[in-house]
């Protein structure tokens, strides 16, 4: 058995981790904190018409501080390794597990995706430390945090606002709340987790994330839609 972190923690005391997209987002008006050695973008200032995008039109917002770790072995060793990890629960092709605090998404037989927020990251390392360390085989565990860029779209428009740049099918009936579908998404590889029934994750690769903001915002705009932080989101 071996465990790898390919990429340590980013969190710093005196050097915040940043979002490919915080730039654009402070041209917008966002107003930032430094919250778990990130720059998060909590607000725009309007909290009202923020609520206002989530609960009538469309909203994006800024998640690439997220967690992200990447598992990878053998079937029946990464099964245990989720199980164990994540309080019993089992690998669905193509449907994740939201357990302690996170989402436990299987991309394939050999590859997992956890996704959480950056406080409970500590707690969701040393709990897929401790099960790789019992599982059988190797055991690789990559830290993707600044590998991939996140946005979430939320709000009665979200599934039009997705479908304005990418062809994944997400109507109910074939994505559910849970769902992960890999696919293209703005012309780049990505994936789109469903994260609740008006709520999207959309991940990309980290380089791409200044690319899928603008994107996003166009096709936002065109809806009535528009950014929100974190704070109104309810992250």
């Amino acid at each position: 058995m071996s465990l790898t972190f390919l990429t340590p923690d980013t969190a710093g005391e005196r050097v915040a981790a940043r979002s490919p997209m915080e730039r654009l987002a402070r041209a917008a008006g966002a107003r930032i904190e430094l919250r778990e050695g990130w720059n998060i973008v909590v607000g725009y200032g309007d909290r009202a018409r923020e609520r206002e995008l989530l609960a009538e039109h469309v909203a994006f917002a800024d998640r690439s501080h997220l967690l992200k770790l990447e598992l990878q072995a053998a079937p029946d060793a990464l099964a245990g390794l989720v199980a164990a990890a994540s309080g019993g629960h089992g690998l669905e092709p193509g449907r994740a597990a939201r357990a302690e605090g996170a989402w436990w998404c299987p991309v394939t037989p050999t590859r997992v995706l956890v996704l959480g927020e950056p406080g409970d990251g500590a707690r969701i390392r040393a709990a897929v430390a401790a099960a790789a360390g019992d599982a059988p085989g190797t055991v690789t565990v990559t830290d993707l945090t600044c590998g991939l860029a996140a946005l979430t779209l939320a709000g009665p428009g979200a599934r039009e606002l997705l479908a304005r740049f990418c062809a994944i099918d997400v109507r109910p009936a074939v994505m559910p709340v849970g769902a992960l579908r890999p696919g293209s998404v703005a012309r780049t590889p990505g994936y789109v987790l469903r994260e609740g029934d008006e709520r999207l994750l959309v991940l990309v690769g980290w380089a791409l994330g200044h690319y899928l903001w603008t994107v996003v915002a166009d096709a936002a705009g065109h809806l009535g839609g528009g950014p929100v932080g974190v704070d109104s989101l309810g992250v």
